[in-house]
């Protein structure tokens, strides 16, 4: 009897869970599992798709959650550089650099210097109006140039539209997103895994391993990539490393 290679499912981010566990659907659909005498053991874990959807979606807002964080981060240091800076050019004996900083320091005063404590909506239409009532003033830019700083207010600008942009996809996101019990479904889920696999070897030593031989192979070769993508992430975490922040393991290329 063949046997199949396992590895520790619950070592799977949240991330990745759903994309490991269809691609152990597709492959045994793809080996006709009703003729093999799987259909029932199939049929169990091929139910989860709806749920692994959900849990695909609920990562896909708390993902967005994490880059507007840092969007808004970025903007709100953006802004605070250029306010800082001109704040303290303004005290420089220097007049013509004074007088670029005072320019500068007047649409702010006017917005607003605390829109970095604002809430996400309202930070956004106020540095939405600060960034266009700059851009129709020229002597504004002109001294935003000679300070160094256009370029800081320009990607702040950019910024500002990207978080907009993430903000508005998120809620409608949101809206469409059902709350899911990611524990629960993921227990359930391995649970209907083991028994597929065992099936398959059931079977493979039940009916002879020549109809069986290429499912396993093919488990096996997606099970071994993930056992030794986990290995790794292992080792990194006992060597100290944050994993926390690496990317989710890449799909293997077949």
């Amino acid at each position: 009897m063949e046997n199949i290679i396992t590895f520790r499912l619950q070592g799977l981010w949240n991330s990745e869970y759903p994309l490991v566990v269809n691609r152990i659907i597709d492959i045994t659909k793809a080996h006709n599992p009703y003729d093999l005498h799987l259909g029932q053991s199939f049929e169990r874990l091929a139910a989860f798709r709806p749920q692994l959807a959900k849990i695909e979606r609920q990562e896909r807002a708390d993902k967005d959650s994490a880059i507007l964080s840092e969007l808004d981060q970025q903007r709100d240091t953006l802004f605070n550089i250029i306010y800082i800076v001109s704040k303290a050019f303004q005290r420089t004996p220097i007049a013509e650099i004074s007088n670029h900083a005072h320019h500068i320091i007047i649409p702010i005063k006017k917005h607003g210097e605390d829109i970095t404590s604002a809430n996400y909506t309202a930070g956004t239409k106020r540095l939405y109006d600060l960034i266009a009532d700059i851009n129709t003033q020229p002597e504004i830019l002109k001294s935003l140039d000679a300070l160094s700083l256009l370029p800081l207010f320009v990607r702040m600008g950019e910024v500002n539209a990207e978080f907009d942009s993430l903000f508005m996809q998120r809620s409608q996101r949101q809206a469409e997103t059902e709350s899911v019990d990611v524990r629960t479904i993921r227990l359930e889920c391995d649970k209907a895994i083991i028994l597929l696999w065992n099936a398959i070897e059931f079977c493979c030593n039940e009916y002879g391993k020549e109809n069986y031989l290429p499912l396993i192979a093919a488990i096996n070769n997606l099970n071994t990539y993930y056992k030794q993508q986990l290995a790794a992430r292992a080792t990194r975490q006992k060597a100290n490393q944050n994993v926390s922040d690496e990317n989710p393991i890449d799909p293997m290329n077949e």
